[in-house]
């Protein structure tokens, strides 16, 4: 059981932090480097086909480190996997109250229509996702180092 568990979460957690970097080398400069009114489409456009993966891939991967925890041996394991488990749920947190409200809102965006504050807002999505990212590979690394080196 406990094998099947690391399997699964090692995938949720591999696709997590791949898309995230995907999203860091990609789209974020892209978004970046892209003038106002073609950023606002672009991310619609992005939105509309990323957003509905990004809160089952936190969460699964949130519950499945939990669940690891009762399988942990060692000190170090706990520490480590409490260590991941904080670092994917601050994803799953700056997700909801930083990129939420930010994908909502460009949402409303239309050919034509301008939006309000939309270089701080996208300069808000683009730091957001960077802190994100950075925590989600270190989740990485702290939920991998008790199956890398299992307790004896």
């Amino acid at each position: 059981m406990y094998a099947l568990l690391e399997i699964v979460n090692f995938v949720t957690l591999v696709l997590l932090v791949g898309g995230l970097f995907y999203v860091h080398v990609a789209v974020a400069p892209t978004f970046v480097a892209l003038k106002t009114d073609s950023y606002a489409e672009v991310h619609h456009v992005i939105d509309r086909y990323s957003d509905p993966y990004m809160p089952i891939l936190t969460f699964s991967t949130a519950l499945l480190a939990i669940g690891e925890l009762w399988f942990t041996q060692s000190g170090w394991q706990l520490l480590s996997r409490g260590i991941g488990i904080v670092c994917i749920v601050s994803v799953a947190l700056i997700s909801i109250r930083i990129h939420g409200p930010i994908n909502r809102r460009i949402r409303t965006w239309e050919p034509g229509k301008q939006l309000e504050h939309l270089d701080d807002l996208r300069a808000r999505w683009v730091a957001g996702h960077r802190v994100r990212t950075a925590l989600a590979f270190i989740g990485l690394i702290a939920l991998l180092l008790p199956v890398v080196f299992p307790a004896s």
